[in-house]
């Protein structure tokens, strides 16, 4: 690969860090955050408050995917992904200076929602974005993998987001300790910006531009292409529930369900999140060889057996089973997630990709997996149904898997008209 193509997929690939740490940062912070932001209420209501709030930023994102939808396939990639990367990090900042309950009253609050509403929004074109533009660029034999990569950046993000909010929250820093990665955001994000300022367009949008196809309004997009939309709602929604559920959620999850492991769940947590991150390339590799269908079928027999393993554990409070269980459901609920854009990005025309792509996955995440922690608790608390994330999060990879299939299906079905 040449430098100047090295320094494109860089930059997108430092933006997606940069994204994942910043949003990442509330949910591992969760607990903290409970304490500062609600501290009014039991832990457990505290921490439905917090994932409530969580849940803002999918209430915004379908927003941001027509914004930058419009933007990415209109004028292009670069111009959108240029835009993101600062708006993602200033509410971040934000939340890193804002005076806690005990200073402002509710009004901390508020700011805390609009500060999630507003990151929601340009988050919502920055992963997508950077997904297509690292797919466009490698082109269709390494699609699979490309999709991988970047999520596995992303994942780097979770860790940088996971260590930091760890390390800064331990005894050895100030009570104000927990502010600090929220503030270390910027520099990170100037340098992602470094790196964007060498972008390019693809070499597809490229094609399209030279070749003056007409850009279809966004109510003839929904209308000749709502089936396929729908099946990208469902996907991503049941790739997001399995993906929070087993990696953001779990942190707060097993000190619920066996005590015991209270202790080592900081450190444990980081381990969860190196073992999603090490089975995505793999998975896309695999899939680029193999096929897409092949990798999710595994994925999904693991996903059930990673899960039955975790109920046993629970119900006879079998601590390393537990513990093991979880690391083999992050190992394979990551191919899921990894594939996403790969599985997608042919169902749509370059010049409707960003938008098709974008409205689908965030309407999924607003709808499913931006609300699953705070379902999971609910049920918890309501029904002491201490079992629910694990069956939750079961059922929707089984639903990723139809919906991965539909596709599939559709894709052969298109090559035998041609």
């Amino acid at each position: 690969m040449k430098d100047k193509s090295k320094n494109k997929i860089i930059g997108a690939f430092l933006g997606t860090i940069v994204e994942y740490y910043d949003y990442s940062l509330y949910g591992f912070s969760a607990g903290i955050i409970a304490a500062k932001f609600f501290p009014n209420s039991d832990h457990l209501t505290s921490l439905m408050n917090v994932f409530a709030v969580y849940s803002v930023a999918y209430l915004s994102k379908p927003i941001g995917s027509l914004i930058f939808g419009r933007i990415g396939d209109l004028y292009g990639r670069k111009v959108a992904l240029s835009i993101t990367i600062i708006g993602i990090v200033i509410p971040t900042l934000i939340i890193g200076i804002l005076p806690d309950y005990n200073t402002l009253g509710s009004w901390s609050t508020f700011v805390l929602i609009i500060c999630r509403f507003m990151q929601g929004i340009f988050i919502a074109g920055e992963y997508d974005g950077a997904a297509i533009y690292v797919i466009e660029h490698l082109g269709e034999k390494y699609q699979s993998t490309a999709s991988a990569i970047t999520r596995c950046t992303g994942v780097i993000g979770l860790l940088l987001g996971i260590g930091a909010s760890n390390f800064f929250s331990a005894r050895i820093f100030p009570e104000w300790g927990w502010r600090i990665p929220f503030l270390i955001s910027l520099p990170l994000a100037l340098i992602a910006t470094y790196y964007r300022q060498k972008f390019d367009e693809t070499p597809q949008f490229k094609e399209m531009q030279r070749n003056k196809v007409e850009h279809k309004s966004l109510g003839t997009l929904i209308k000749e292409q709502w089936q396929l939309i729908i099946i990208v709602i469902f996907l991503a929604g049941s790739f997001g529930v399995t993906y929070q559920i087993s990696i953001i959620f779990m942190k707060q999850y097993l000190p619920l369900v066996l005590p015991q492991t209270s202790f080592i769940i900081s450190t444990f947590s980081v381990l969860i999140v190196i073992c999603f991150a090490a089975a995505m390339p793999i998975a896309g590799l695999i899939a680029d060889r193999l096929g897409q269908m092949i990798v999710i079928k595994i994925s999904l027999a693991g996903t059930i057996i990673a899960s039955l393993f975790l109920i046993i554990a629970i119900k006879y409070q079998m601590v390393n089973l537990a513990l093991a269980a979880c690391l083999i459901l992050a190992t394979f609920v990551a191919p899921f997630n990894a594939l996403a854009h790969g599985i997608v990005v042919r169902a749509f025309h370059v010049g409707d990709r960003y938008r098709a792509i974008g409205l689908g996955h965030t309407i999924g995440s607003m709808l499913m997996s931006g609300s699953a922690n705070f379902i999971c608790l609910l049920f918890i608390k309501s029904f002491d149904f201490k079992l629910f994330p694990i069956i939750y999060l079961s059922s929707f990879a089984i639903l990723s898997y139809f919906m991965v299939r539909a596709l599939e299906r559709r894709y052969q079905a298109k090559s035998l008209n041609k």
